[in-house]
């Protein structure tokens, strides 16, 4: 899985070898979500808490253009 992205000590993460809907894999302080890049919303419980989520989801909304193109780097433009 590569970092494709990290703000503070937070890394957003896309494995080549995923599954779709296209998504990110964030980590950070001993916890980890992961964001669909479609429609920005958690794709699974986590122990994140409430204003961590939302500066994820905020960090996601505002790389969202980054993250989806290397997405479709990893996976192939028809991934999507």
């Amino acid at each position: 899985m590569s970092v494709v992205l990290r703000i503070g000590k937070v890394k957003f993460k896309i494995n080549a070898k995923d599954h779709n809907p296209p998504h990110v894999h964030v980590e950070g302080y001993g916890e980890s979500v992961r964001i669909n890049l479609n429609d920005l919303e958690q794709m699974d419980d986590t122990n994140f808490s409430p204003s961590a989520l939302k500066m994820i989801r905020e960090a996601v909304q505002m790389h969202r253009e980054e993250l989806l193109s290397k997405w479709k780097e990893y996976h192939g433009e028809e991934e999507i």
